[in-house]
């Protein structure tokens, strides 16, 4: 089957909106400059992303190492500088309608998914480098670490696939590239529905089986599985010495690089928000709405505000959030009191930034825009890479006597062993 690859002119397929037309001609759904400092904010830049209102849409969006990654129903992807708005390339890919993920991207290179197809870019001039077809349709976006990519399948199935390294050609032979080249896979059970995410030392999911499981990156061995009391649906979030998972029966657990829990704390409602890790806390919003703040190390409740659906961004000072109908709630992060609301209901995308403040709002349509707080000319950046050793994490602050972890399986299975609750061995396959 002939798949479609161009690669477009970025020129040929977005433009920028001026300041000057603008601050003369408000267009609608763009923030007013007059509208964003009254909160503090300004409007760094806006740009209307090229499709064909009539029929194409908006799919996702990612922001990650820097790109800005608009993915639409059109078999197209639009890579911007998330700081300046400028259009690096569009590529596209596969064909129009069919089921995507959210892009990923590294320093060198951007993945995309349409259908079973799992595309590779260069990501200095969108080059495509290699199309792969996998296994089965992947139910979450894929995650790329400057070695692999690992992509979760509906079939339960995590695949990981090599990046290019010119220093193989000198070091393997085609035959032995070849076999390298396929895929790997752990056949876990349930199925993801968020991105994995590579934390200490380890490629980390979770599934609705009520499993995250910690794996190699480079063999899909196997370190530990965790079983939480429910599905875990929602993504993980990492800080320092820690991964934090939520699940649908309202718990949040923070678990070690061994998948042993340090923490757990109920909140009493299902979690499928991705929750948010910054220096000073973990933020958590359940699906009944709200947001908490718990401490990193204990799991501590600080503070609790009501009205909140969804996580925007955060600054040093300020929290930024959605209630149920679209508005952004501004929030002080220290005390969780509400500082203003914003109108964007018309910007229904409103991008989870889990790298630094900026905040990102876009219609379905292609106008994409970027706010940030007056003073901060420079993005502040959330986005730390863990370095803990194993015994520097055990000279962290002792969990809250009054909220003592517990066992969180407590069926008798092992959490940390291989095996499924069902008696299916969970396993690495090659895919040849």
């Amino acid at each position: 089957m002939m798949y479609r690859l161009i690669v477009g002119l970025a020129a040929a397929t977005s433009f920028c909106v001026p300041a000057t037309a603008l601050a003369a001609r408000p267009l609608p759904n763009v923030v007013s400059q007059h509208a964003a400092q009254r909160w503090g904010l300004e409007r760094a830049w806006a740009t209307q992303v090229e499709l064909d209102p009539s029929r194409g849409r908006i799919a996702h969006i990612s922001l990650e190492s820097g790109l800005l990654m608009v993915q639409t129903d059109q078999a197209a992807v639009h890579v911007l500088d998330a700081e300046t708005r400028r259009t690096l390339w569009v590529g596209h890919i596969g064909q129009p309608g069919a089921v995507t993920t959210p892009p990923a991207a590294s320093d060198k290179f951007v993945v995309s998914t349409n259908g079973s197809i799992l595309c590779l870019f260069d990501r200095a001039n969108g080059k495509v480098l290699w199309t792969r077809k996998m296994a089965s349709v992947p139910t979450a976006g894929p995650a790329i670490s400057s070695d692999r990519i690992y992509v979760p399948l509906v079939s339960g199935m995590l695949s990981t696939y090599r990046l290019p390294n010119p220093n193989r050609i000198k070091e393997e032979t085609p035959s032995e590239q070849k076999l390298k080249d396929n895929a790997l896979n752990y056949m876990g059970k349930g199925i993801a529905y968020a991105a994995p995410i590579l934390a200490l030392g380890n490629v980390v999911w979770g599934t609705d089986a009520g499993n995250v499981y910690g794996v190699t990156p480079d063999e899909l061995l196997a370190v530990y599985r965790f079983k939480a009391k429910n599905s875990v649906m929602a993504g993980l979030a990492h800080r320092d010495s820690y991964i934090y998972a939520a699940s649908r029966d309202g718990y949040i657990y923070a678990l070690n690089r061994r998948g042993a829990p340090r923490w757990q704390f109920s909140i009493g409602n299902p979690i499928v928000e991705t929750p948010m890790a910054t220096s000073d806390g973990v933020y958590v919003i359940p699906e009944t709405g709200g947001i908490y703040k718990l401490a990193l190390q204990t799991g501590e409740e600080l503070w609790s505000s009501p009205s909140v659906f969804k996580f925007i961004a955060a600054s040093p000072t300020r929290l930024y959030t959605a209630d149920s109908a679209g508005r952004m709630l501004i929030l002080d992060s220290q005390t969780g009191t509400r500082l203003g609301m914003m109108s964007t209901e018309n910007l229904p995308i409103q991008v989870f930034n889990r790298d630094n403040d900026r905040i990102y709002l876009a219609t379905p349509t292609g106008l994409v825009q970027c706010l940030h707080e007056v003073a901060l000319k420079e993005p502040a950046s959330w986005h730390v890479e863990a370095s803990l050793s194993e015994d520097e994490e055990g000279k962290g602050k002792k969990p809250d006597k009054s909220k003592p972890a517990k066992p969180a399986a407590d069926d008798g299975t092992d959490p940390f062993g291989t095996q499924g609750d069902d008696g299916d061995e969970e396993k690495m396959e090659d895919d040849n």
